[in-house]
């Protein structure tokens, strides 16, 4: 079977080759792989895409790392392990004085906190903020200032253009600050009662017959907001001690901190991104008072009001980005293990065509697939079982596979969603045969899910067993939830990406033939897939999540209420106590007990997720490329990599 797709897709092949290889005036790189879907971004604040992170954690580097074969937390940008208080609240970190961005200039403790700051900020954060603000002091209180501030600069930039002054707007207007403002233009208002209508129309009459002249408050708020950022970020516990030490104040202890601060979010950034920030006249805010810069900042050859391009600090540097195409990296020279690199330049090329990327495998063009998401995966699994291929490797990856079901949107794409009922949710999920999607439909080895935080990879923790599945409980649950006949269900929305086919193929099939009921199969590629995810247009959505750090949180924060890689939309106040009351716990077996307990409301309460499998994924590496580790986290730092060709 391998090989009748690998001829037919060799057309395709030798298309995508052409494109990559035709480049006259460019050595070859050392090292080559394939990126199927391309670079989704390389904002390390706005980033959450593995490969994604795979480039970035080559080209930056944070207070830590990892190690590259038993991904251990390891010093980085920092040249020895935290000093830690003896409440375990308060780490400090010593940076390396040899340090460098890829210009030269050194890279200081300031360029952290300039890093971490922007990923939090209003217009800039994205799905890992809460790292951030769930750890550090202080971090949630700026933030949540911060937004009130937008809000209410928002209401005035929209009123200063000539908007109605509407309730809402009146209430959106009532923060402490504004009001004192108002009050020196002899403006006296009193403030809303949250958001209760009486209220909001008191705020409305009394600002309408003041007549205020809302440009010139939007200006002067806006100005006074800005004037006080950095006292309100004071607050903040991320202390910056002179050039070369940071001192991190932590909410609550959190022992796997220095496994955490090897991801993206956590990245320095060089002063020169400052150049592209977008503001209102002098003003370093956007007119909402948002932190927005120039999108195009990721570029290494963008030079808009003198940018100098991409500025990173790890081992390699970028040096072309052609989107959809090719990324190359080349050694930082400027790197202090820069001369003890022996892969000096790497090529990331985009083939989405996962086939024609295994041909150029094949024929030597390729020297890398991290990723081989292909009809007949399960034959490459074999082909590694068996040993007849040694550069097959298959990894047991510490990610699991699972259904989101949409527990937030009264309908979908025009049409009542059943699944805010967790009863229906139940029922779907216990219709489902697990083993037989492992072992009959994919057949590569992956391990059936029965909790979202896989077994035996956390230490200390032993994670609950989900729902078991039953046809027939599945059917009196969804009669239970008022649908007696499949018939009168309305038809199921199934969204997917194209990799996700036959899994697709075989729920619906068996959701049909044991519910009785209708799906609509929508498959899509990543992009538009990401689209409708984040606007919750979908009922039943395919997800995964791979650990970032090695503690069943990095799982269970993600169903978190507002936690922005929280597809499904669900929001319990007892999970969310359950977590936070875990965090502060300091006997290390009653924090286990406590996130057993959270995640037991997952897999058996409110089944807001349902769980399929943990990722068994075949990697393909070339003989001849020594020091590249397949692992659980599937991220490889080619600064390891030795090619003998």
């Amino acid at each position: 079977m391998i090989r009748y797709f690998l001829i037919t897709c060799t057309a395709v092949w030798l298309v995508a080759v052409l494109a990559f290889t035709c480049r006259p005036s460019e050595p070859p790189a050392d090292l080559r792989y394939v990126n199927p879907s391309g670079i989704h971004t390389l904002d390390p604040a706005r980033m959450s895409w593995t490969q994604d992170f795979r480039v970035a954690l080559n080209i930056w580097e944070g207070l830590t790392t990892w190690d590259p074969n038993t991904l251990a937390p390891l010093p980085a940008a920092s040249d020895q392990p935290p000093q830690v208080s003896a409440d375990g609240s308060i780490y400090s970190f010593a940076l390396r004085r040899n340090g460098r961005w890829s210009n030269g200039d050194p890279v200081t403790a300031v360029d952290f906190a300039r890093g971490w700051r922007r990923a939090i900020e209003p217009g800039t954060a994205a799905d890992y903020a809460f790292l951030i603000t769930d750890h550090i002091r202080g971090a949630a209180e700026y933030v949540a200032r911060r937004h009130q501030a937008v809000t209410a600069l928002t209401a005035l930039k929209r009123l200063a253009d000539g908007w109605d002054l509407t309730p809402q707007r009146a209430c959106d207007l009532t923060t402490s600050s504004l009001l004192l403002l108002l009050q020196t233009m002899g403006v006296h208002c009193p403030a809303a009662n949250g958001d209760d209508e009486g209220s909001c129309r008191s705020v409305q009459e009394c600002l309408t017959a003041a007549e205020v002249d809302w440009r010139a408050l939007h200006e002067r708020a806006l100005r006074d907001h800005a004037a006080s950022l950095d006292s309100m970020f004071a607050g903040v516990g991320i202390e910056v001690r002179g050039d070369w030490e940071l001192v991190i104040h932590l909410t609550q202890p959190c022992p796997y901190l220095p496994d955490l601060l090897a991801l993206p979010v956590f990245l320095p950034l060089h002063e020169s991104i400052e150049r592209l920030r977008v503001r209102e006249g002098d003003v370093p805010l956007s007119p909402e008072g948002l932190v927005i810069y120039d999108p195009q900042w990721t570029k290494p050859d963008y030079h808009r009001a003198d940018y100098p391009g991409l500025t990173t600090n790890g081992p390699y540097r970028l040096d072309s980005w052609v989107f959809k195409q090719r990324a190359r990296m080349v050694v930082n020279a400027y790197h202090r293990g820069a001369g003890e690199i022996s892969c000096r330049a790497v090529d990331m090329l985009v083939m989405e065509n996962v086939s024609a990327a295994l041909m150029a495998y094949e024929a030597g063009d390729v020297d890398f697939l991290p990723a081989m998401d292909v009809p007949y995966d399960h034959e490459i699994a074999r082909l590694a079982q068996s040993g007849r291929r040694l550069d097959f490797h298959l990894c047991q990856v510490s990610a699991t596979y699972f259904l989101n079901f949409n527990c937030v949107s009264d309908t979908v794409r025009g049409r009542i969603n059943p699944f805010r009922d967790a009863r229906v949710r139940k029922a779907f999920a216990r219709s489902i045969d697990k083993r037989a999607i492992v072992e009959q439909v994919l057949r590569r080895g992956d391990r059936v899910a029965e909790s979202f935080v896989p077994a035996d990879v956390m230490p200390g923790y032993d994670p609950p067993n989900g729902l078991s599945s039953d046809a027939a409980e599945a059917r009196r649950l969804l009669a239970d939830a008022g649908y007696s006949d499949g018939s009168v269900t309305p038809t199921v929305d199934f969204l997917y990406l194209p990799a996700d086919e036959r899994v697709a193929q075989a729920l619906a099939r068996r959701w049909r033939e044991t519910l009785g009921v209708r799906v609509e199969l929508r498959s899509m590629e990543s992009k538009t897939f990401a689209e409708d995810i984040a606007d919750h247009r979908f009922m039943i959505a395919r997800g995964n999540w791979y650990a970032d750090y090695n503690d069943p949180t990095t799982y269970l924060n993600c169903l978190t209420t507002g936690n922005g890689n929280n597809d499904s939309g669900y929001a319990n106040p007892e999970f969310d106590r359950l977590l936070m009351e875990a965090n502060a716990a300091a006997n290390p077996s009653t924090r286990m007990a406590l996130l057993a307990k959270a995640e037991r409301m997952i897999v058996q309460d409110d089944v807001p997720i349902w769980p399929l499998l943990h990722y068994a994924l075949p990697v393909a590496i070339k003989p001849h490329v020594q020091g590249l580790h397949p692992n659980a986290r599937l991220w490889f730092p080619f600064r390891h990599v030795t090619v003998r060709r």
